[in-house]
């Protein structure tokens, strides 16, 4: 059953996929029925969050749990952020293949259109340039040059170069669809698009060789540069919410450090190490509740308060601190 599932613990439908970047995910979407067990861990967890604000940091009942139930909404969230950023970074791909197409394309058909006669260019040029000079270009003006090109090309010659331009516009002979070149212009990253649109309108043409280079010529200058290096981490994310929820209770989210982890022996002196302090004590409860086994560890608490500027020493001189 687990195998038709979003996630598994989770009764979402795996068909939800697609929209994966809508999906927003509630304790009701939570699976407590099949496994008693999970209730019974569900309630452990939400007992220790609320002991440790409640009991540990005298956190008024009502506020405590507001606090808790923000804090299950953010575990619930960073069940499908790894899903998210999959999808994500595939969309992003996708739209940089579809541009290197729609350039490709573009910079063929204005290069085959430059073989054909005088005469045949000139009539081209004609049915074309009066919609190429309209006030304003968008993608419906677009997809109306590419449909009066395709028009045209039935009515000039020499056939067999008229149709090898009609073959890149309409690569499927006898094809119901609409071209591909039409599929990708609207396909491809919108701020490129959109930045695009307004060069080309400012620069309008009266050669339709010149004007299919010139739209190739701006795409490429206005490609979007591919993201470098790693993704913000999901946990950190994770961390950085849980961490804001604690500050507007007043709360510190902070680490612990047990001077006395390692007692001294014999033939070795004693000393200290981190220990798991009540803010990632928490933050393991709350991902518990909802079936995620993601402990944060003390870095992704560091890296949260770097982020933030905040310069206070983490950790406490007493011998053994939760904060």
């Amino acid at each position: 059953m687990n195998d038709s599932r979003l996630l598994s613990q989770f009764r979402i439908s795996s068909a939800m996929r697609p929209y994966v970047l809508r999906v927003r995910l509630r304790g009701t979407d939570f699976e407590f029925g099949s496994e008693p067990e999970q209730a019974v861990a569900y309630s452990k967890c939400i007992r220790e969050m609320r002991q440790i604000l409640v009991e540990k940091r005298r956190i008024p009942v009502i506020a405590a749990d507001r606090a808790i139930l923000k804090s299950l909404d953010a575990a619930f969230d960073f069940q499908a952020a790894d899903l998210r950023h999959r999808f994500l970074k595939t969309m992003e791909a996708q739209s940089h293949t579809t541009l290197d197409r729609l350039i490709r394309g573009l910079r063929q058909l204005s290069n085959e259109i430059a073989q054909l006669p005088p005469s045949s260019k000139g009539k081209l040029n004609q049915r074309v340039v009066g919609i190429i000079g309209q006030a304003q270009f968008d993608s419906e003006i677009f997809i109306e040059i590419v449909e009066t090109i395709t028009a045209a090309l039935l009515e000039i010659g020499p056939r067999r170069l008229a149709d090898n331009i009609l073959s890149l516009i309409h690569p499927e002979q006898g094809g119901t669809r609409r071209p591909p070149i039409i599929d990708q212009w609207e396909a491809m990253p919108a701020t490129t698009r959109m930045k695009v649109e307004g060069m080309v309108q400012a620069n309008p043409s009266r050669s339709l060789v010149r004007w299919l280079d010139n739209v190739a010529n701006l795409l490429e200058q206005e490609r979007p540069a591919r993201k470098r290096g790693a993704p913000r981490s999901i946990s950190q994310v994770f961390v950085s919410r849980i961490a804001t929820i604690w500050r507007t209770l007043g709360l510190n989210p902070g680490l612990a450090y047990n001077l006395f982890l390692h007692p001294a022996t014999d033939d070795r002196i004693g000393r200290g190490g981190r220990v798991e302090s009540t803010f990632q004590r928490y933050c393991r409860a709350a991902l518990t509740a909802v079936g995620d086994a993601t402990e944060i560890s003390a870095r992704q608490v560091v890296s949260y308060k770097r982020s933030k500027g905040i310069t206070r020493p983490i950790g406490s001189h007493k011998a053994l601190a939760f904060l």
